[in-house]
């Protein structure tokens, strides 16, 4: 009798314990969920602070946006402190008020300033120092921004400005020392009243002052995003998404044959490994246009249209990677 009881209590108390622990999982499952979406909507970040999570996760895959390496599960992490490899970190924090990393947001601060804070993209890494650049990179139209899907909560706009920054960081971890300008466009044409086609003649001026200032540079690219819609500017390779290219050469610069022929072999080695990607060269020329876009600056200025308003700004990672490893392999074909 008595061994047939301790059995029972054995066997409830292993039941108990198995109801406790699914019980646990449950509430460090709903505590993660209820963390994650509560941080969306309650803390913010710069558009600094995404571009560095958003640079180290660029070894990982990141079409899936739930995936344990994905940039949400990373802004996350960053925002709350809790390592999803641990999940009973949650236990140390207090998330009662839900306080920002940074300072507090005041949730009726007026929206049109913080999507003007949300546009232009100050150096991620402004400590950095890049010796004898030879690549400068620049945004002629720097506040041209990408889908923010799934990212508006965090207050953060993708634009072509972090395409730049992403750029630069490819290239310089590829052994090319580039730089990015930093000048803002849109305050020259706001201090000169000038309107918004006299961008180039903005950065034309950064460019001019960039060579005064750095004798090295020897290649410029002018990142920009199109306007078409999605359908056009989406390619799938390899079940992995990108953001296609489209090369600009204006062909009202006196010298674009040396332009055009530069773009003409990126182009070319794009076609090859990655078909697809690009969408060619487009030559403009006309009544309407620029036609130069200071490619009569120097023979090796690039104007490059990375995706459209509806890509993500993973996808145009992805692309800026390619677009990296592919210029790397032009310039080691040119020695």
């Amino acid at each position: 009798m008595k061994k047939k009881f301790i059995a029972k209590y054995k066997k409830r108390r292993r039941h108990k314990k198995i109801k406790y622990a699914l019980l646990t999982i449950l509430l460090l499952g709903s505590f993660v969920f209820s963390i994650y979406y509560c941080n969306k909507i309650a803390v913010p970040l710069t558009n600094e602070e995404f571009l560095r999570i958003l640079l180290s996760e660029s070894n990982h895959h990141l079409d899936h946006p739930y995936s344990k390496h994905s940039i949400m599960t990373k802004v996350v992490k960053f925002l709350s402190n809790v390592n999803f490899d641990n999940p009973a970190t949650i236990l140390n924090q207090n998330y009662l008020g839900l306080t920002t990393t940074n300072e507090e947001v005041d949730q009726d601060e007026n929206l049109e300033d913080l999507e003007e804070m949300s546009q232009y993209v100050n150096d991620p890494y402004p400590d950095k120092e890049v010796k004898e650049p030879k690549v400068y990179i620049y945004n002629t139209h720097q506040l041209e921004n990408y889908t923010a899907s799934n990212l508006a909560e965090y207050n953060v706009q993708p634009n072509v400005m972090m395409g730049s920054y992403i750029l630069r960081e490819k290239l310089n971890d590829l052994g090319i020392p580039s730089m990015v300008e930093e000048g803002n466009v849109n305050d020259i044409l706001q201090m000169n009243n000038w309107n918004y086609a006299a961008s180039y003649e903005v950065t034309k001026m950064f460019m001019l002052d960039a060579i005064e200032k750095n004798p090295s540079l020897e290649y410029f690219i002018d990142f920009h995003r199109d306007s078409v819609s999605r359908d056009i500017t989406h390619q799938t390779i390899d079940d992995k998404n990108y953001a296609r290219v489209l090369f600009i050469v204006g062909m009202e610069n006196p010298t674009y044959e040396a332009n055009l022929k530069i773009t003409t072999e990126i182009n070319n080695l794009i076609d090859e490994q990655y078909p697809g990607l690009s969408r060619g060269i487009y030559k403009k020329e006309g009544p309407g246009v620029n036609g130069v876009y200071n490619q009569d600056v120097s023979p090796n200025t690039i104007l490059i249209e990375v995706g459209g308003v509806d890509n993500t700004i993973e996808e145009v990672l992805n692309t800026t990677e390619v677009f990296a490893d592919i210029f790397h392999q032009y310039l080691e074909g040119k020695k």
